[in-house]
C-alpha cells in the first residue's frame, strides 16, 4: 500500500507555506503526485499582503523537484468533495482552522470535506511550520469502531513505514492479554508494523483524552491516528467531543478518517 495521490490545500494564510512543505516531504517519501489545490476566498485574492500569488508560491516551490505535481484551483463557493478535488486522492492535507486566517479559506475546508470525501485527511496544528518530519513515532487511538478500524486502514502506509507504533486502547477492561487486543496487534504486524501496546484502564478517575495526552510526551509521538466520528452534519460537527478536544490541545499532527 502506498500514496500515489496527494492533495494540499492552498490558502492565503499564514500556515500554507508549512503545509506545503510537510506535503513535499509525503510526496517524495511515497513518490506520490503532488496536487495543490487553491481554496482562497475572494477576500484572500483581494488582500494581496495577506496571500500573495499563491498559485506561483506553489509552482516555485515545486519546480526542480523530483516530483510529480500540478496547481487547481477551486471555485471560491466550492462546497463538494468533487469541487473541492478530494475523491481521487489518497491523501489529503489541511490545517486546523485559525481565527485569524480563516476568512482566508474555503469554510468546507477541513471539518466538511474529511466528512463527505471518504479520504483520510492530515490535519496540521495551526502554526505548523514543516521543520519537523511525522510518521516516525506513530499513537493509534483505537477503540474497535468502524471510524478507528478506518482510520488504520487508511494510515497503513504510514504505520509500514514507522519506527514504532503506539496502540492506544482505553478501556474499562484493558488488558494486553484480551483477545481482541491481541488481534489488532497481529493485524498490523502481518503488515510488518512494530507495534507496542500503551492500553490504559479506565477506573473513571480521568478521560480517553486526557489519558491519551499522558502518554504522548512519554512516547515521543509526533502523529496520532484516529476515527473523526459525526453522528450528525447538521447536530454535531465532525470535530465535536472528543474528537474536538483531540485538535484543540494537541499541537502535533493528526491523521483522520471518517
Amino acid at each position: 500500500m502506498a500514496f500515489r495521490d496527494i492533495v494540499v490545500y492552498l490558502d492565503g494564510g499564514v500556515d500554507t507555506a508549512g503545509r506545503v512543505r510537510t506535503a513535499v516531504d509525503l510526496a517524495t517519501k511515497y513518490q506520490a503526485r503532488l496536487i495543490g489545490v487553491d481554496i482562497s476566498t475572494n477576500m484572500a485574492a483581494e488582500n494581496h499582503d495577506a496571500a500573495p500569488a499563491i498559485e506561483q508560491e506553489f509552482l516555485t516551490k515545486l519546480r526542480g523537484m523530483d516530483i510529480d505535481f500540478e496547481y487547481r484551483l477551486a471555485s471560491p463557493d466550492a462546497r463538494t468533495a468533487q469541487q473541492l478535488f478530494s475523491h481521487c486522492a489518497d491523501l489529503l492535507i489541511a490545517t486546523q482552522t485559525s481565527a485569524d486566517d480563516r476568512h482566508l479559506s474555503n469554510s468546507a475546508v477541513p471539518e466538511d470535506v474529511l466528512l463527505n470525501a471518504g479520504v483520510p485527511m492530515l490535519v496540521l496544528p495551526s502554526g505548523w511550520t514543516g521543520e519537523n518530519s511525522i510518521g516516525n513515532n506513530v499513537v493509534v487511538a483505537w477503540n474497535f469502531s468502524r471510524e478507528a478500524t478506518r482510520a488504520v486502514h487508511d494510515a497503513m502506509p504510514v504505520l509500514e513505514l514507522a519506527h514504532k507504533v503506539f496502540l492506544f486502547i482505553f478501556a474499562s477492561n484493558y488488558s494486553d492479554q484480551n483477545k481482541d487486543v491481541q488481534d489488532i496487534k497481529a493485524h498490523l504486524e502481518h503488515h510488518g508494523v512494530t507495534v507496542a501496546l500503551a492500553g490504559w484502564r479506565d477506573h473513571g478517575e480521568t478521560d480517553m483524552i486526557s489519558a491519551l495526552f499522558a502518554g504522548l510526551d512519554r512516547e515521543d509521538a509526533d502523529l496520532i491516528v484516529c476515527g473523526a466520528y459525526s453522528h450528525s452534519p447538521r447536530s454535531e460537527a465532525v470535530f465535536g467531543g472528543a474528537t474536538k478536544d483531540l485538535l484543540s490541545n494537541v499541537a502535533m499532527p493528526v491523521l483522520m478518517s471518517h
